[in-house]
């Protein structure tokens, strides 16, 4: 399985001096769905990557914080493809999880979800490119407990998304409620047909995440590429890692 090589110097964010291969822009959309101001950054690959219309899209959930480190991964590996940083506009906890222990003001994430399926995905193929059928979401902590609910709330054929990249997920946070996710998709489908990337960190949410890859392995999904992977490290400290690991293995799977 093909995995992007990581490449780290110049990814940090901020000195305003790096040049890039592809362009960066900054936009902004109005949600219907959620009644917010969403941020968006946007990079996309030189026009020697091929035509905009053809090149998969990253949606990236925290885009204030994982839009950068991303970007220099792909610049530095030359990787042709589109990103899309989502930043939070200070609404994750309402926007990414139901009500949980952890956090005060959950419950958002249905509307949330309705404004990246029906509203973002639209405008961003519609302005800017992208493969409607090499769209890959990616989240982290809260984000990732967002992606593995948007994975289990859509039926076979039917999924928004090719590729579900859950980093470090905060499910600990709302056990019952995630596993319910799952249940109930499992209960009604055999098939998974996407690539699924579930990674946890030593120092971080390690045995909620650990407990739940298993629950899903042994489900043995139908068309189901699956990958489970512990990453040596705090919470944090291992996102730039897991974005180079799991968006070579979305990309692996693309058309």
């Amino acid at each position: 399985m093909a995995l992007l090589a990581l490449g780290f110097a110049g990814c940090g964010g901020g000195d305003g001096g790096s040049s890039f291969e592809g362009s960066i822009d900054v936009a902004s959309v109005i949600s219907r769905s959620t009644g917010t101001v969403y941020y968006l950054s946007t990079y996309v690959p030189p026009a020697s990557a091929g035509p905009r219309s053809s090149l998969p899209v990253v949606y990236v959930l925290d885009g204030e914080t994982w839009f950068e480190p991303l970007v220099g991964i792909v610049e530095s590996t030359h990787t042709r493809v589109i990103i899309v940083g989502v930043r939070g506009s200070g609404q994750r906890n309402r926007d990414f999880v139901p009500g949980n222990s952890c956090t005060p003001d959950g419950g958002g994430h249905a509307a949330y979800f309705d404004f990246l399926r029906q509203e973002l995905i639209a405008h961003v193929e519609g302005t800017i490119g992208g493969d409607p059928d090499q769209r890959v979401l990616f989240g982290h902590s809260h984000g990732g407990s967002f992606v593995l609910y948007a994975l289990f709330s859509e039926s076979p054929g039917q999924h928004s998304f090719m590729a579900y990249l859950a980093s470090d997920a905060s499910i600990s946070c709302m056990p019952t409620v995630a596993y319910a996710w799952e249940r109930d998709y499992a209960s009604a489908h055999r098939e998974l047909p996407v690539r699924l990337h579930l990674s946890f960190a030593t120092l971080g949410n390690y045995a909620a995440n650990l407990e739940y890859a298993e629950v899903i392995a042994q489900r043995s999904y139908e068309r189901l590429v699956f990958v489970s992977q512990a990453y040596t490290g705090t919470h944090g400290g291992i996102v730039p890692q897991v974005l180079a690991d799991a968006v070579g293995f979305a990309l692996a799977g693309a058309a």
